[in-house]
């Protein structure tokens, strides 16, 4: 009876350690199924990130969509850069010939004179003074260095008028500037002609008229520029032959003026008249004749710097 007992006590133990053993081993087959289901469900998770992204590059897409809107932007400067080119041509071209050439001014004289000897020359050893006051009207008693210096600011407010680049020795009466040093100040700069303002004097009161001076070729230092410098006082005087209807008295070389020996650019020296004439030395002083001895003058050097 103890010994049925113990068989069935022992049947019941092994049957519990069987169980027990079938309940250790039961997350294995529960795991596979989980794991196959991943892989069998990966098809579909696939599909649904696909269904997911989509719309997220679909978004970028519309987000980025932008960037092609915004790619004219670009094409806007081929448009505007023609438009530059096409304005700025007209509009620079014609300035091109006047104002890249400069005119020197020269209104002769000065109040107070410099009497210390300077060589007229770098090839003579001739000397005069540096510079005078000049002459004195006979009627009116204005001093040539005051009609000088009305002429010459008439000339330049024409010439900057016509677009021509303008520079003056002096625009004042107190400055103390020999002939040499005038030239010197010309050839600095690379005038493209120098014009010097004078009026004339003579032991006859019978004697006017304008005339227009130039450098002698009989002087070596001035051979380059003589040709240029006739030419330019050719056009000046016929300037001043229309502008006031007068013959004037023509041109004349000169090789004893230190304005002109000392100059290595094209200059011309224009006497306006005669301060000894009585007729002349009051019309002189006329606002109107003046402005038309501008005139004349601003002709010629026009037709000179444009051609050059």
């Amino acid at each position: 009876m103890c010994y049925k007992r113990m068989l069935i006590l022992s049947a019941v133990i092994s049957l519990v350690g069987v169980l027990a053993g079938c309940g250790d081993k039961q997350p294995v087959p529960v795991a596979l199924p989980t794991t196959e289901a991943e892989l069998s469900a990966s098809p579909q998770a696939t599909a649904a990130q696909a269904t997911t992204a989509a719309p997220s590059e679909v978004q970028a897409a519309v987000t980025n969509t932008p960037s092609p809107t915004a790619a004219p932007t670009p094409a806007a400067t081929p448009v505007t850069k023609p438009t530059l080119t096409t304005t700025a041509a007209p509009t620079t071209l014609p300035s091109v010939p006047k104002s890249n050439k400069l005119v020197m001014i020269d209104p002769g004289h000065q109040r107070v004179g410099n009497n210390t000897p300077e060589q007229v020359g770098p090839d003579t050893r001739e000397t005069k003074a540096k510079v005078s006051s000049g002459t004195v009207g006979v009627r009116t008693k204005k001093p040539e260095y005051v009609l000088n210096l009305e002429v010459s600011l008439l000339l330049k407010a024409e010439l900057t008028r016509r677009g021509i680049h303008v520079m003056m020795t002096r625009e004042t009466h107190d400055v103390d500037i020999s002939n040499k040093q005038r030239a010197d100040m010309a050839n600095e700069v690379g005038a493209a002609l120098v014009v010097r303002i004078h009026a004339d004097g003579d032991a006859s009161a019978s004697t006017k008229g304008f005339s227009v001076l130039y450098p002698s070729a009989a002087q070596p230092a001035v051979k380059s520029i003589a040709a240029e410098s006739k030419q330019a006082a050719g056009f000046v005087l016929t300037g001043l032959q229309q502008a006031t209807g007068q013959k004037g008295r023509g041109l004349a070389a000169r090789d004893d003026l230190s304005g002109f020996n000392w100059s290595k650019v094209p200059v011309a020296l224009v006497e306006i008249g005669f301060m000894t004439n009585p007729e002349e030395d009051e019309l002189m002083s006329e606002e109107a004749y003046q402005q038309k001895l501008a005139m004349g003058i601003a002709d010629g050097i026009e037709q000179f710097v444009n051609g050059k």
